[in-house]
């Protein structure tokens, strides 16, 4: 999971770059975005539909009706879990917004609450009940986590199908392993509240930044790639000073280069001993 987040953190800190420059048109961003309070808004987003993931596991919590069949195949976070293979082979599907108003109307269930009113507040009992039969209710979680105001800056923008796909195909499924390895399933059920909390706090460490060059990642010569462990960045006219050992190549074999612009959220070892996690 903290491979799932970290990566996950940074591909909505890059596409809600992506929406402001491109969809907003706001011109120049970086000098505008405070970098910090990016990553701190991802990362509740993120923690959001980590806890959704938890609690529709645990139905005995009773957060949300998962016991519903309108609920689980309409408006859950396990219905878009459903779509995390499905193909997006057409401009539409890559780029449209379906997962994103997806997961906005959950939230906003999760933080209003849910609970239908019959459409004649005159019916007998026995017709409300009836009209009840293929619904639903949910109690208001008044909680930060899902307080929109704590996300102002996301709230402004909408992430790409292609984009939130990938986020929960990462948060569902293992990471691949050796070549003839296969991703298992994630099951939540089987997470205990003090993992989720271990996982919050470890990302603590880790902060986020725009790139203002291009710039390639090194390392101890030592020290195997790990894109979890304390990240080292220089400019390409440094990059000389390395050996190929000290550098970080992708599983292609190339560079690891962030381009000029990028969000990039890693571990800042300087960083750490002002986090509750040191």
């Amino acid at each position: 999971l903290k491979y799932a987040l970290r990566e996950s953190i940074e591909l909505l800190g890059n596409e809600a770059i992506h929406y402001i420059k491109e969809i907003r048109r706001d011109g120049v961003f970086e000098g505008r975005i405070d970098a910090e309070q990016l990553s701190l808004e991802c990362l509740r987003y993120m923690y959001r539909m980590l806890f959704l993931f938890y609690i529709e596991a645990r139905p005995e919590l009773g957060f949300v009706p998962v016991k519903s069949e309108a609920y689980r195949t309409g408006y859950s976070l396990e219905s878009l879990r459903s779509l995390e293979m499905v193909h997006l082979t057409t401009e539409e599907s890559r780029n449209g917004y379906f997962f994103h108003e997806s997961l906005d109307l959950l939230f906003s269930m999760i933080w209003n609450g849910f609970n239908p009113t019959p459409i004649n507040q005159q019916n007998q009992k026995s017709d409300s009940a009836i009209s009840r039969i293929h619904t639903f209710d949910i109690k208001p979680l008044k909680s930060h986590l899902f307080d929109p105001e704590r996300i102002s800056m996301l709230s402004k923008v909408k992430f790409r199908n292609h984009v939130l796909q990938q986020i929960i195909k990462n948060m569902s499924l293992s990471r691949e392993g050796g070549r003839n390895s296969r991703r298992g399933r994630i099951s939540y059920a089987q997470l205990g509240i003090n993992q989720l909390g271990a996982v919050y706090e470890a990302l603590l460490c880790y902060r986020g930044f725009f790139a203002e060059h291009d710039l390639y990642e090194v390392k101890r010569e030592t020290d195997p790639s790990d894109i979890l462990a304390t990240a080292y960045f220089v400019k390409k006219d440094d990059l000389e000073k390395y050996s190929e050992s000290e550098r970080v190549f992708d599983d292609t074999g190339h560079l690891v280069c962030h381009p000029k612009g990028k969000f990039i959220y890693r571990m800042a070892g300087r960083d750490r001993a002002k986090t509750a996690s040191y």
